[in-house]
């Protein structure tokens, strides 16, 4: 069996896949790449405007003495640093800096201290970067500020969610927010904002290389697909479509993998993967878990392995339906885009982020929730048995499909069948030792 996968598994990495597989690595580095250099600038550590990819390293520099944990000592001294800093005199002079790719050392820990005052309406800019706030006099009165305004936030969430929150459902929620330590560890880790941005951004070219290399898993026109001496041997048509299935899927997890590593390899080189150990809440500012901001991304990342499953399962059955590479393909390019329209549906915020497989890798693992009754189910938790089931849908269907696949073929493939059968006897004596 592991040798009949590994073969299935071979023949997917043909001339079709590997060029969709190249074809998205080098949309996805252009994109960035391209981007990341054309947009953005910040300010160096001796006031100095550095522009393009440069600008990344410059902050990572002259961000150094600004990482720590928030707690009082350490606010008093953010508040005397930036107001004596020549960022805030130049903030001053450039009222649209910060909104138009602009990038600083005090975003990070200026942005977060804001968010206790802004909350929801919180964003980024000028305006929303001072630190004149009564509540920064101690520590303990910062915190209690911020953990009102993700309350503020949660209780909007409440409003627009699809099913929304009761109101006890919202008052476990508030208790997790009161339960969130700190104080926060904060530090430069735009890099890592770039990756969590370009991932999302890009994660359906995973979906459309898929939809092309796994059309022709099943079909029979085909010399890697399948034939009816296949289905009809002792042990082929349960053994093959199981072996087909699980290099379907390995193929469709080493295509995302090396999207991942894309994304990885290129944000890392520019902005560097600094920032791995920092709080959760300095990117996903009313994240109610207690983890890093390494671990939130490790877990967008496993939502992301989960939708591309779901993705390459959905193709795999097209190309059981179908027979035929082209409709299989198109069908299944069909299909991505109507998922990717999920992302423009109004009024269904929270749902689409958790049955939407184009939504499996989004923020919403971090921040939303589901209740069964009052427990609070983490969405990462709630997609990943959503994507389960998925799944086991898709096999069943698969498995079903399957039973029939001969008897929906061609009028020439049935009037081979009883050559094939004589041939059976032949197939199923060697398939053991070959498989």
């Amino acid at each position: 069996m592991k040798r009949q996968i590994w073969m299935e598994y071979r023949k997917l990495w043909n001339k079709v896949s590997a060029t969709a597989v190249i074809a998205m690595c080098i949309v996805a580095i252009l994109h960035v790449f391209v981007y990341l250099n054309w947009q953005y600038r910040s300010i160096d550590s001796n006031g100095e405007i550095v522009e393009g990819l440069a600008s990344y390293r410059a902050l990572k520099e002259a961000s150094k003495d600004l990482e720590g944990a928030m707690d009082g000592e350490y606010i008093q001294k953010l508040i005397t640093g930036y107001n004596n800093s020549f960022e805030k005199e130049y903030l001053a002079e450039h009222k649209g800096f910060l909104g138009t790719g602009g990038m600083m050392k005090y975003d990070v820990p200026n942005y977060c201290i804001n968010y206790a005052y802004f909350g929801p309406y919180m964003s980024n800019g000028n305006e929303k970067v001072g630190l004149d706030y009564d509540f920064l006099k101690s520590e303990n009165s910062f915190y209690t500020a911020y953990k009102e305004a993700m309350k503020e936030e949660l209780a909007q969430d409440a409003e627009y969610m699809y099913s929304g929150y009761s109101k006890e459902q919202l008052s476990v929620l508030n208790k997790k927010a009161d339960s969130v330590k700190t104080p926060f560890l904060t530090g430069y880790c735009q890099g890592l904002c770039n990756l969590r941005s370009w991932f999302i951004m890009d994660y359906s070219l995973v979906f459309f290389v898929l939809a092309f290399a796994l059309a022709e898993l099943f079909s029979k026109n085909n010399p890697g697909g399948v034939t009816e001496l296949t289905l009809s041997s002792k042990y082929g048509r349960k053994r093959n479509l199981n072996a087909r299935l699980i290099a379907g899927n390995l193929f469709a997890a080493s295509v995302y993998l090396i999207y991942l590593a894309v994304q990885i390899i290129i944000n890392g080189a520019i902005g560097t993967l600094d920032g791995w150990n920092l709080s959760a809440q300095m990117l996903w500012t009313y994240c109610l878990h207690n983890i890093t901001l390494g671990d939130g991304l490790l877990i967008m990342f496993f939502g992301g392995l989960l939708g591309v499953l779901v993705i390459g399962n959905i193709v795999m059955l097209f190309s059981i339906k179908f027979k035929n590479i082209k409709l299989a393909a198109v069908f299944s390019v069909i299909a991505v885009l109507l998922i990717k329209q999920t992302a423009s549906a109004d009024g269904l915020y929270g749902i689409k982020e958790l049955l939407s497989p184009m939504y499996f890798e989004d923020d919403s693992l971090i921040m939303l929730y589901q209740f069964v009754g009052n427990v609070a189910v983490p969405y990462f938790v709630a997609v990943s048995v959503i994507a389960v089931l998925y799944v086991a849908v898709l096999y069943v269907g698969m498995r079903l499909s399957y039973k029939k696949y001969a008897a929906s073929g061609n009028v020439l493939s049935r009037f081979s069948l009883k050559a094939s059968d004589i041939l059976a006897s032949v197939y199923s004596g060697f398939g053991k030792r070959r498989y």
